[in-house]
C-alpha cells in the first residue's frame, strides 16, 4: 500500500463469476473509507493472471465457480503471495466445503448470506487476525467431536509428523491430510499443529 491518503485503504481483490455479485461487493468495498477494489475477476486463471505482479492485500473468492479452479486459485495464490489473505466467499458453508477452503489455504470462510455492506468490518477482522467462521460453527470443541482418522492425524503430527509421513503412514495423499487437519482445527477452536498438539497434550484427548 502506498503512503498517500487515496493509495492508504486496503486493496481488495474479487474474483467470482457472477457479474452481480461482484457488482453488490465493489459497491460495499469501494463505499468503504478504508478499502478500495482494485481487480476483479471471473475465473481463478484470470485472477491469478491480473495479481501476478501487483497483488492485493485480501482477495474475497468463490471457491466453487463453474470454472471449477476456485480452489486451485486459493492454494496457487496462498503459494506464491503469501501474505495475501484468502476469504473463501460462497454460498457452500457447511462443515466439508469449509475445511475444504481452509485446506486449500483460505483464512476465513463468508456465506454469501452476509450482508454485503457487513464485509468491510469483517474482512478488517480477517487481516487482523481474528477467527470468521459461517453463524453456527463452533469455535472450539473436544476430542469427542473429532472422527478416528482425525485422531490418528492429530496423533501423528503430535508426534511431529510432516504430512508428507502422515499420508505415508496412512496410506493418503497429503491433501488428505491437510483436509483432515483443517477439520482438525476447526474442531478445536485452534489455528495449527502446534496448537492442537499443545490441547491434546493438555487436555489428555488422545489418551
Amino acid at each position: 500500500m502506498g503512503s498517500g491518503a487515496g493509495e492508504a485503504r486496503i486493496r481488495v481483490g474479487v474474483v467470482d463469476e457472477y457479474p452481480s455479485q461482484v457488482a453488490g461487493v465493489v459497491t460495499a468495498i469501494d463505499g468503504s473509507a478504508t478499502m478500495r477494489v482494485a481487480t476483479t475477476a471471473a475465473s481463478g486463471e484470470q485472477a491469478l493472471a491480473d495479481m501476478a505482479a501487483n497483488p492485493p492485500d485480501v482477495v474475497l473468492v468463490e471457491p466453487w465457480m463453474r470454472t471449477g479452479d476456485g480452489l486451485a486459485f486459493i492454494t496457487t495464490l496462498h503459494q506464491q503471495h503469501p501474505s495475501v489473505a484468502v476469504v473463501a466467499y460462497s454460498r457452500m458453508w457447511d462443515d466439508d466445503h469449509v475445511a475444504q477452503a481452509r485446506a486449500a489455504g483460505a483464512a476465513a470462510h463468508i456465506p454469501k448470506t452476509t450482508p454485503v455492506e457487513d464485509l468491510p468490518a469483517i474482512l478488517r477482522q480477517v487481516l487482523a487476525g481474528a477467527e470468521v467462521r459461517p453463524s453456527g460453527h463452533a469455535a472450539a470443541g473436544s476430542a469427542g467431536e473429532l472422527t478416528t482418522r482425525e485422531r490418528e492425524v492429530l496423533a501423528l503430527a503430535s508426534r511431529g509428523m510432516s504430512n508428507a509421513q502422515i499420508a505415508g503412514t496412512l496410506f493418503v495423499t497429503e491433501q488428505t491430510v491437510k483436509f483432515h487437519l483443517s477439520n482438525i482445527y476447526r474442531k478445536l477452536g485452534v489455528h495449527n499443529r502446534t496448537e492442537a498438539s499443545h490441547r491434546a497434550a493438555r487436555t489428555g484427548m488422545l489418551g
